[in-house]
């Protein structure tokens, strides 16, 4: 069945703390125009805790990492999978 609002989606992925956060391993939102955007989205939905954790993560589109200088204008398209990865601690 075709989807009648025509609405496009994106799959976004958490890792460790994102994870935590959310409470979720993945979900799927409107596709929004960029990834500075999608912060916007995902920091007003889950709060200042998860923009503390985003602000030091990285982000991977289709398992491609994005630059951290190239996130506000990095476009994003229907069905595309956003990938949150926090740093590593270790020790």
């Amino acid at each position: 069945m075709l989807d009648s609002d025509n609405s496009k989606q994106i799959n976004v992925l958490y890792f460790a703390a994102a994870k935590e956060i959310t409470g979720l391993s993945s979900e799927e939102l409107d596709l929004p125009p960029t990834l500075k955007h999608l912060t916007e989205i995902l920091t007003c939905k889950y709060g200042d805790e998860l923009r503390k954790i985003v602000d030091h993560s990285l982000y991977a589109i289709n398992m491609e990492y994005i630059e951290k200088k190239d996130e506000a204008n990095t476009g994003l398209k229907d069905k595309d999978e956003i990938a949150i990865i926090p740093p590593v601690s270790g020790g």
